[in-house]
């Protein structure tokens, strides 16, 4: 069986289309995988709902499918995911070409409808195929979120949070270390709510004590950490851990208060400025990613103002923008919305602010020495491979360009040369 993949949204759905690509391997010697959807048997598309553009992305793909099966019938189609999930019985009746439609929690059907071979879920998890660098693998410790912000979708796509047993995820670790992975992204909609489910008040904190005993394992990242959910014992932890890197994603999504009462997160502007000085007084290296929407309906010109006088005066070292997106279904969606075009013109001018931040930024990094992972040979520069130091995550943030020909997974010394772009260096070995 050939099979072609398309893996859409976040890395919580890329794992999920690991745990597809690596069972169908176990149980089908004749398996194999191809990056050319015509020569395929089967095309799976693992699809993303999360805001409108995803849904427009993932229907895009699934008609360019869909063209291909009409010049080649005997192909089947698998529509997998999120979209899916968010409008089953419309995606059903618009599109009687796919052979198989599979909500986020019953992909074990993809192997039973494929092979005929049933598999449990954990399974599944154990045989998980590395799609990414085999150096690097994301860890998704939960699924769903119970936070219910109210511009979300993903509580009504995924449901509330549902925590992995802390056993399995080691094992899965120890797995994933076995096959040469040496930095792991731990990963959900928020990391720092794992085990409360279970009734676990620092649930994240007794995962990551144990992950980091795993041999091989050399750096721990962590990813989507609610921003009340990082504690002073997390904040201690990442201080004093050898392995998780210095280095936190904690989306803050706006700072004026009144916006973030209607958004229903819980907190305010100024546990966020305490948080930020916190992490920098505790941990003096720390690199802070963030994201911030733009245009929420109860944004007006000063509640932006405000946003953007925050991004200079606290200077963060990596920023995600979105545009607000009115998702039926939400509470934010009774809000109503702003213009298109005064939306876009927000989000030009936060990136446009960011931008300077990033080359002040980088200015202050010419000639410091780090410890590199490399990740790939350039495709963007010829003789180059692609780097990060703990300051970058893989595809998110900045790179640094090596010349030489080093392996996928080398670590190395090398000192930053000089900026090519905001977000990028060329860097000279030591």
């Amino acid at each position: 069986m050939k099979l072609w993949v398309l893996s859409l949204g976040c890395p919580k759905n890329w794992t999920d289309t690991e745990e597809i690509v690596g069972t169908l391997e176990k149980y089908d010697k004749n398996f194999e995988l191809t990056e050319d959807p015509k020569k395929a048997d089967i095309l799976f598309i693992n699809t993303c709902a999360f805001i409108q553009p995803a849904v427009e992305e993932s229907i895009d793909e699934i008609l360019e499918a869909i063209e291909i099966k009409t010049k080649f019938p005997e192909k089947k189609i698998i529509v997998a995911g999120c979209l899916y999930q968010r409008y089953g019985k419309e995606l059903v009746k618009e599109l009687p070409e796919i052979d198989k439609f599979v909500g986020i929690n019953e992909l074990e059907q993809v192997i039973q409808y494929l092979l005929g071979v049933k598999v449990s879920r954990k399974t599944m998890q154990k045989l998980r195929k590395i799609l990414t660098p085999p150096h690097i693998a994301y860890l998704k410790i939960a699924e769903g979120c119970s936070n219910w912000c109210s511009y979300c979708t993903i509580p009504l796509i995924r449901g509330n949070l549902k925590s992995r047993e802390i056993s399995d995820l080691v094992q899965e670790v120890e797995i994933l270390a076995e096959k040469g992975v040496k930095e792991l992204y731990i990963v959900a909609q928020d990391i720092t709510s794992y085990g409360k489910d279970f009734g676990m008040e620092q649930g994240l904190l007794d995962l990551l004590r144990k992950i980091e005993k795993v041999k091989g394992i050399k750096w721990i990242r962590l990813m989507y950490a609610y921003p009340s959910g990082v504690s002073d014992e997390l904040v201690e932890l990442i201080a004093n851990s050898e392995k998780i890197v210095k280095y936190i994603d904690i989306p803050f999504q706006h700072v004026n208060d009144k916006v973030l009462k209607t958004m229903e997160r819980r907190y305010t502007r100024k546990f966020i400025e305490n948080l930020i000085e916190k992490l920098r007084k505790k941990i003096p290296e720390i690199t802070i990613r963030t994201t911030f929407i733009v245009g929420f309906p109860t944004e007006g010109r000063k509640e932006f103002k405000e946003l953007c006088k925050f991004l200079k005066d606290f200077e963060l070292d990596w920023v995600g923008f979105f545009k607000f997106y009115r998702e039926e279904g939400t509470k934010a969606y009774s809000l109503g919305d702003i213009s298109e075009e005064e939306k876009n013109e927000r989000l030009q001018e936060v990136q446009e602010i960011q931008e300077k931040i990033y080359e002040k930024k980088q200015k202050n990094l010419i000639g410091k020495e780090f410890t590199l992972l490399v990740d790939k040979k350039s495709g963007e520069l010829p003789g180059y491979v692609e780097a990060r130091s703990y300051k970058s995550a893989y595809e998110v943030d900045g790179v640094v360009f090596l010349k030489g020909d080093f392996p996928s997974g080398t670590f190395l010394k090398a000192r930053l040369k000089e900026p090519i772009t905001p977000t990028d260096f060329i860097g000279e070995m030591l």
